[in-house]
């Protein structure tokens, strides 16, 4: 999923740093992975939790927050008694302290930080029960240079060989099912995909989950390379035909996708791309500021001043190493947003210099990657139009954030040259390919976590003709 960047954010609780400690051996399996939120001030925070247990029966336990871009902080003094569950995260704001109820698969309970008590809530996303599914599920390992990807591998029941295909997340470290707020992408198109009779392959991202590898550094380059490791695998797998061995990309996946493609091309043999964008990421966050704040009600006059901010951002990071305007820009962005608040809101901050401080540093430095100045750059219709082999490419007409009026054409251009090319934009989709009304991002989780009806069959019956 592309990655939604604001010139003036939302404040957001818990000065992060990765903390070791002790856990507690506790008497009940709440081993797997749970993806929730916390709710601050009205704010939903998307977090992902994994909890394991050893041969001991001890547990250890680790968060991601992925809008703070943080993973893999490792959680302290995991606690279980009955159906009682708690564990805390040490921050430099204080530690934060999570004490929930465990009631089958969900986790629901209150965390307190610096005296200031909010809600969470916690999903397990661990694969369904495997006597009702009919197809082989493999659990695997690919190991490449400084990289270890932990995956699933599903065989459809049958004689062989079969097609295949590798999917790809989008922005943002996800694990294999692509959990965005409750619903597995990833996992329900693997399952309809695999009955469909094609063979699927799906991974952690590196740094996510069971998966290992270097993430200070990641660019689509990077993560090709990892595209690459999980497509080779299933070439070599006596299941599947080799000669029909494709890569599905969402949003950003789309690009890993094509960049692929182009440094494998006799490998790659078809593409699909889901919601992918066309155009660079300096474009893309442009459009996503102008219909964020649309959908906010701002007028036009606020809104060309947000637009006009981000692109001073993003003209200060391309310019060079002086990156010194970045401060004051965040600095007034942020001072603005706080202005908000409320005088209890204002209070749960503590110090409000120090608060500010920080929130500038985390944003700067998170712009300073390697990636968002990797994704500013590169310009996918490239890749895109230097593929030859068949490309599916599916957009949703409610998507915010990969907008279609602003990738279609682009992406129409770079694939005229491909008779084996098929566009499609699905009427009331959004970025998730879910049935949505307005295809915000809030509303994702207000939707059932399920695709809009007749998606995956279009996706299942376009690789099935391509292939036969």
């Amino acid at each position: 999923m592309i990655k939604i960047f604001f010139a003036a954010g939302a404040v957001i609780f818990l000065g992060l740093m990765a903390a070791c400690g002790q856990v507690e051996q506790v008497n009940s399996d709440i081993s797997g992975t749970w993806e929730g939120f916390i709710s601050i001030c009205d704010i939903e925070l998307d977090i992902n939790v994994y909890i394991i247990i050893d041969e001991q029966g001890s547990y250890s336990a680790s968060i991601d927050i992925p809008l703070q871009s943080a993973f893999g902080l490792e959680l302290m003094n995991v606690r279980v008694n009955g159906d009682s569950i708690g564990f805390d995260l040490p921050s430099n704001l204080g530690v934060a302290s999570f004490t929930g109820l465990v009631d089958g698969d969900l986790i629901s309970g209150a965390f307190n930080q610096r005296g200031v008590t909010e809600s969470f809530e916690l999903r397990r996303t661990s694969e369904a029960a495997m006597e009702d599914i009919p197809y082989t599920v493999t659990e695997v390992t690919i190991t490449g240079v400084d990289v270890s990807l932990a995956g699933t591998l599903t065989i459809p029941e049958g004689a062989g060989p079969f097609p295949a295909v590798v999917l790809f997340t989008g922005s943002g470290l996800q694990d294999r099912d692509e959990n965005i707020m409750g619903f597995r992408v990833f996992g329900e198109l693997a399952d309809h995909l695999s009955r469909s009779g094609i063979a699927v392959l799906r991974c952690d991202d590196r740094g996510t989950g069971r998966s290992v590898g270097e993430i200070d550094h990641l660019t689509d380059s990077l993560f090709a390379c990892d595209a690459s490791l999980m497509l080779d695998y299933m070439l070599a797998q006596p299941e599947v035909d080799p000669e029909w061995v494709g890569i599905l990309g969402h949003s950003e996946g789309s690009t890993v996708a094509f960049i692929t493609a182009s440094l494998q091309p006799e490998d790659v043999a078809f593409i699909v791309s889901m919601a992918g964008p066309s155009i660079s990421g300096y474009e893309v966050l442009l459009g996503q500021i102008e219909t964020l704040c649309r959908q906010a009600g701002l007028t036009d006059d606020e809104i060309a001043v947000k637009v006009e901010v981000q692109r001073q951002i993003m003209d200060i990071l391309l310019a060079g190493d002086d990156h010194s305007g970045l401060d004051e820009i965040f600095r007034y962005e942020m001072l603005s947003s706080l202005e908000d608040l409320s005088e209890e809101e204002l209070a749960s901050l503590g110090d409000i210099d120090a608060y500010v401080d920080y929130a500038v540093d985390q944003s700067i430095a998170q712009i300073e990657s390697d990636w968002f100045l990797n994704f500013l750059q590169h310009d996918p219709a490239d890749e895109i139009s230097a593929a030859s082999c068949p490309v599916l490419v599916l957009y949703g007409a409610l998507d915010i954030q990969v907008l279609p009026d602003r990738n279609l054409a682009q992406m129409q251009m770079a694939l005229s040259g491909n008779p084996l090319a098929s566009i499609m934009v699905i009427d009331g989709a959004n970025h998730l390919f879910q049935a949505a009304v307005d295809g915000s991002v809030e509303e994702y989780a207000t939707l059932e976590p399920e695709f809009i009806d007749g998606f995956e069959s279009t996706v299942s019956d376009w690789i099935l003709d391509v292939t036969r």
